[in-house]
């Protein structure tokens, strides 16, 4: 079957292809790349993976553009992998069927070391059709840390193993020198041994659904198909972008500091969106210089999250590829935090600049939409805590390293709260790990999981809650942290506060109750030792006096919010009369009163946690302005949206 005559497509693009063919292989190469995901979830050993779901599978051109990607995997890996097939192509001089290489240098073509790649050549009739990559993060790939991640690192050299493009496989057998290399400098090789044959066999049934598509199809009919993929998703991203505001729009977020330097402090990332009829600019030129500790990135991972935070506000573009990569202009400056050059750490990239870079974008997009259909604006979520634990399992001998992090509370929207307990967005595929797994792997034992009460930031609509998870140490335990947001919390918008801090307690409510916070290095955990981990809230949206009673006492009922936050901050008197029964009465005369108060806003004005981020609150109106108060968009905005 070859290709017919061009016909059209949605939004006027000229198919290569017919309609009928063009959805079915659109999709068809959506569908291989979810069944290779669940390949590597069902072979892979590390909790991280088969239970947190932290890998991605693409399909690429020979040239390096983004044809697909699976509906599960995560955000921050997909927009690195045009840069990594680009180096891989400058880099080796010949592929050959049955060739795979092992890549994950952060500067050239990746996020952080951890998140390792297996990128498969794949051949139709003697010649290069397309690339497959499969990527997990492992929890460790060496370094002096468990789990690789060191808050304290000045330099790469510290974050352990980095590799260039190596070939791992040759006519699908083995290399072994290269296997060696790897298993000699990460720890519980064994492991990590499995996650290689996962990716591996990922990428060969990648080969195998592809090839079976030509074999049906064409290889005309398929790489049309391929050019007709990208060419849709880049006409519906322009036409989109056309029906904005032409302009600049401007924001600016902030890590909670560079650990390197000896006054710590945070670091600035800014972002200026210009729209030009249907094209759109992102400079990054105003950011801070690049810190001296493990928060900033390279940058393919500066594209992955400015491409992340653009599809959270057209979701309907899913899955990325490069038709929405070229339709966006990415300007840097090299030595910047978001463009950092080697050797400046990046490990802690994806808690760090990472998230930051993904909040501002959707900030910025938020701007421009809001006069549009505001219904695609984010306040700030939950930030990526990365977690770490290691050392010898009491009862078995063996050693271990397992990496963690916490769902959280999700930003609000202008027309409904933020989601509680959820992952955080920019990796909104992942899951958590359920404590008997980890218990089983590990040497913990968890005590309670728990809502972190009057954590959301508070608004018109609130932002989610975060959560506690709470484990006692069974064994002795090395224990490493590596996250932000416990000094700036994620933002509000239009007034409404920012989400609560991340936090790490050990031992709590004790004597010896410590703060580690989020840059922890091998601190020492005893048997017996109890630890405490809570996430973000999520960003408010509007006034908290705006806010419904009816929506605060039922967060009161759930026990998501206090008696005591709902009085003072939300301007609404509750008596609890029995909380066994669920019975609370609201004083409607008292809360008039408390409203007509709280008013004259005399609320901190900051980035911390619970403080009215100045920006959120003067480029944003209101839900009401918005027409967005009752759950909704008014309808002449609403004519503008999707």
């Amino acid at each position: 079957m070859e290709s017919a005559t061009a016909t059209e497509g949605a939004g006027g693009t000229a198919l290569r292809n017919d309609p009928i063919t063009f959805e079915v292989l659109r999709n068809g190469f959506k569908s291989i790349c979810n069944e290779a995901s669940a390949l590597i979830e069902r072979v892979s050993y590390a909790p991280t993976i088969t239970e947190g779901h932290d890998y991605s599978v693409s399909i690429l051109t020979p040239e390096g553009r983004l044809i697909s990607h699976g509906q599960r995997d995560q955000a921050p890996h997909m927009g690195t992998f045009e840069s990594s097939v680009q180096n891989l192509v400058k880099e080796v001089p010949e592929f050959a069927p049955g060739d795979a290489f092992i890549y994950n240098d952060p500067y050239t073509g990746g996020t952080h070391q951890n998140d390792v790649k297996i990128i498969r050549p794949i051949f139709w009739e003697g010649e290069l059709f397309a690339f497959a990559i499969a990527l997990c993060h492992w929890p460790d790939v060496g370094g002096p840390m468990y789990g690789t991640f060191n808050p304290r690192a000045t330099e790469c050299y510290a974050e352990g193993l980095r590799m260039p493009p190596l070939k791992l496989y040759e006519k699908d057998e083995p290399v072994k020198q290269i296997w060696d290399l790897v298993s000699m400098n990460i720890r519980v090789p064994k492991e990590r041994i499995a996650e290689i044959h996962a990716q591996h066999r990922a990428g060969v049934l990648v080969e195998e659904r592809l090839l079976g598509y030509v074999e049906k199809f064409g290889s005309r009919v398929m790489t049309d198909a391929f050019e007709d993929t990208m060419d849709h998703s880049e006409c519906r991203f322009r036409e989109w972008v056309s029906r904005l505001p032409d302009g600049s729009y401007e924001f600016e977020d902030w890590g909670d500091r560079d650990l390197g330097k000896e006054d710590e402090p945070p670091i600035r990332v800014h972002l200026k969106m210009t729209i030009d009829g249907d094209q759109v600019t992102m400079d990054w030129t105003g950011c801070d210089p690049a810190p001296v500790a493990s928060w900033g990135f390279a940058r393919p991972a500066l594209l992955s999250a400015t491409f992340d935070g653009t599809m959270h506000c057209f979701p309907e573009l899913a899955p990325l590829n490069h038709g929405v990569v070229r339709a966006i202009n990415v300007v840097s400056t090299k030595g910047t935090c978001v463009d950092v050059e080697e050797p400046t750490p990046v490990t802690g990239y994806c808690s760090g600049a990472y998230e930051k870079v993904d909040a501002v974008t959707m900030a910025c997009w938020g701007q421009a939409l809001q006069k549009v259909d505001p219904r695609r604006i984010h306040a700030a979520t939950v930030n990526l805590q990365n977690f770490c634990t290691g050392g010898t399992h009491p009862k078995t001998g063996a050693k271990f390293v397992s990496y963690m992090w916490l769902e959280g509370g999700q930003g609000a929207r202008a027309y409904a709260d933020g989601n509680s307990f959820y992952m955080m967005i920019f990796i909104g595929g992942a899951s958590n790990q359920p404590n008997e797994t980890l218990e089983r792997w590990y040497p913990m034992v968890y005590t309670s999981t728990e809502a972190v009460v009057d954590s959301c930031g508070d608004g018109e609509f609130r932002g989610g809650f975060g959560i506690w998870r709470s484990f006692r140490a069974t064994g002795d335990t090395e224990l490493v942290v590596l996250g932000d947001r416990e000094r700036v919390g994620p933002f509000g918008l239009a007034g409404g506060s920012n989400g609560g801090p991340n936090m790490v307690v050990l031992n709590p409510n004790t004597d010896a109750e410590e703060n580690l916070g989020m840059f922890t290095t091998k601190a020492k955990l005893k048997a017996g030792d109890q630890l405490e981990f809570g996430s973000n809230g999520g960003g408010g949206f509007g006034l908290p006096w705006e806010r419904k009673v009816e929506s605060v006492l039922d967060d009161v009922i759930d026990e998501l919010l206090s008696i005591e936050k709902a009085r003072e901050v939300y301007g609404v008197s509750i008596t609890e009369v029995d909380a066994d029964a669920l019975v609370y009465e609201v004083n409607q005369q008292k809360t008039d009163k408390l409203r007509k108060k709280l008013a004259k806003d005399g609320r901190q004005r900051g980035t911390g946690p619970f403080e009215v981020n100045p920006l959120g609150e003067e480029l944003f109106a209101s839900p009401e302005d918005l027409g967005t108060r009752e759950g909704g968009a008014s309808a002449a905005v609403s004519n503008g949206g999707s």
